[in-house]
């Protein structure tokens, strides 16, 4: 099994090279490919053509749904009912505690299998000159120098830059956003040309719509403009959503505001003794259970869950709910448009 390395970075300026300079760096030829000794050396230093993903384990995502001060204080009365032997009423409050979790997990889980997906959109086999021969390969075996052939209906398997074409066209979405399928090119492009607008390269995970081509392997597994952004995505720090901040806020203050009002009527309850001890513990705890917001956790988490499962719909990858509820708290969003060089 080859030793995966880290990729050695690759020139993200392929498109401005003409595709004989691009042949000469990886020491290939588009007639014959390149031989099997230098593609099995090629993969044992660079890896697979593949992209890693990092799951969050889905006990580490359901943990997750406890960690909510309201949840905490739900707990805490959950014990000490049944310490006291309220079997039926910690029952209930456990029960509320698990049906919150479970509703919030359930969720987090449908949103954060978009980003699984990213996994499955690059092509399990392609077209591939090697030793002279046209043969038919796994993808995940591809190194850089390689010659893919691509017809109408392939997905490309990684970052090409074409070399010869007939009437190619490739349909780029899952990239750029564009729906239209675009024409490809082989001419050199100028210096810092948008990646929508890279006519002569073709990149993994994309569709081939029409005709043919040939292109050369520049970029492979996490160094494709996809795997770039999985890498991306899967490295991002976790971040409270400014919802997420309000609600914290507004729980801990809920909270904090029946524990003290709790307390005060505990001391005035034992000062007056009007009630015994058990009476009257039990009284505090139903009486901070009553006035906890315990179904905000699950409210939120429904709305949250509404919202990423809508940007999923439209393509877009949604990691945790909270992300969902970021993109509406946008209030500028500044775009620059890179123009070709004259």
């Amino acid at each position: 099994m080859p030793q995966k390395e880290k990729p050695k970075p690759t020139s993200p300026k392929f498109y401005h090279q003409t595709d004989q300079v691009v042949i000469e760096e990886f020491h290939t030829d588009i007639k014959t490919g390149l031989t099997t000794t230098t593609a099995k050396a090629r993969l044992k230093k660079d890896g697979y053509n593949e992209l890693d993903s990092k799951p969050v384990p889905k006990w580490q995502i359901l943990i997750q749904q406890f960690n909510n001060i309201i949840i905490y204080i739900l707990m805490l009365a959950a014990i000490f009912t049944l310490l006291m032997r309220h079997y039926s009423d910690s029952s209930v409050i456990t029960i509320v505690i698990i049906i919150n979790a479970l509703i919030g997990f359930a969720q987090e889980i449908k949103a954060s299998n978009a980003l699984e997906k990213i996994k499955t959109l690059l092509s399990a086999e392609t077209n591939v000159y090697c030793d002279g021969t046209r043969t038919q390969m796994l993808a995940r075996n591809l190194v850089v120098g390689d010659v893919v052939y691509l017809e109408a209906g392939d997905n490309v398997p990684a970052d090409l830059r074409l070399v010869d074409l007939d009437n190619l066209r490739i349909q780029e979405s899952a990239l750029t956003g564009e729906s239209d399928s675009v024409a490809k090119t082989i001419n050199p492009l100028p210096l810092n040309t948008p990646i929508s607008d890279q006519t002569n390269m073709a990149f993994a995970s994309t569709g081939v719509t029409n005709e043919s081509g040939l292109g050369i392997v520049v970029a492979v597994g996490e160094n494709t403009e996809i795997g770039k952004i999985s890498t991306t995505v899967q490295d991002m720090k976790h971040q409270k959503s400014p919802l997420t901040k309000e609600l914290d806020q507004l729980g801990a203050g809920i909270s904090w505001f029946i524990i003290i009002s709790s307390v005060i009527l505990f001391v005035f309850g034992m000062f007056l003794q009007i009630y015994s001890i058990p009476v009257l513990v039990m009284a505090i705890i139903t009486m901070i259970v009553g006035s906890m917001p315990e179904g905000l956790p699950a409210a939120t988490s429904i709305i949250l869950a509404a919202g990423a499962q809508k940007l999923t719909k439209e393509h877009a990858i949604v990691k945790t709910l909270p992300a969902a509820e970021t993109l509406g708290a946008i209030d500028i969003i500044a775009t620059v448009e890179l123009l070709p060089l004259s």
